[in-house]
């Protein structure tokens, strides 16, 4: 069975020197793969590559064995639902002029052509199993904490029952007993779906707590180890 994601010597650069070089992984489904590296080491924009939201300089991303960056942009956007990103600033990706039920619903409204009264009912059991109250979603993105906006952002991204999501950072501006809560629904819900994550992170602790294996940027080189193997390289770092 092929990998859900392939991703095969990939580079990028801006002109001025590489930001990643010769980067190769496999991620299947239902399977936590980590980025990990420290602040400007790429991993944010690396993220972006894997789903075709920055072009690479050289190398390819398959996803379901279809190279990304040979599809046009048409064909790019119909994939779009099975590939999704979730930020570290989730807020960012609320319109603050838009309810919070306008906003989630969007779009697999658009997708399916619905109704976005008749996506939310369907969205209820979602919303519960995120912990949130469905009459928050009458309110703004700024009428609502950190840690609301991140589960809100989940149902949206959810919703479209994506085979990929791209994790930057999720829950760096969150407290850590909010952090340990989503990280708890998103294990629930890639479990549930099967889904397959690449979570990226600077915090080796949060990389042990969610990833099966973990691939490290260290300057532009990287290198893929299991969870033990960055147990250790994590300890050595401690001393």
């Amino acid at each position: 069975m092929q990998p859900l994601l392939s991703v095969e010597c990939l580079s990028k650069n801006y002109g001025h020197g590489d930001i990643f070089h010769d980067v190769s992984f496999t991620v299947d489904a239902g399977e936590t793969i980590g980025l990990f590296g420290m602040s400007g080491s790429g991993k944010s924009t690396l993220g972006k590559c894997l789903i075709g939201l920055e072009r690479v300089s050289s190398g390819h991303v398959l996803f379901e064995g279809v190279d990304l960056f040979t599809l046009s942009e048409r064909k790019l956007r119909k994939l779009r639902p099975a590939m999704q990103m979730l930020f570290q600033h989730p807020e960012m990706s609320m319109d603050p002029r838009m309810r919070l039920c306008d906003s989630v619903t969007e779009p697999l409204a658009y997708h399916e052509r619905r109704k976005r009264s008749d996506v939310f009912l369907d969205l209820l059991p979602l919303i519960a199993a995120v912990g949130l109250r469905s009459d928050l979603f009458s309110c703004y993105p700024n009428q609502l904490s950190g840690g609301e906006i991140q589960r809100a952002m989940m149902v949206k991204i959810y919703s479209l029952s994506p085979k990929l999501i791209i994790a930057d950072e999720p829950t760096s501006m969150l407290d850590m007993s909010v952090q340990a809560q989503i990280f708890g629904l998103m294990k629930n819900l890639q479990k549930k779906n099967n889904t397959a994550c690449v979570f990226i992170s600077h915090d080796p602790y949060v990389m042990l707590a969610m990833c099966d294996c973990i691939g490290i940027l260290d300057g532009v080189r990287f290198r893929m180890m299991s969870a033990e193997e960055f147990a250790e390289y994590v300890a050595i770092l401690s001393v």
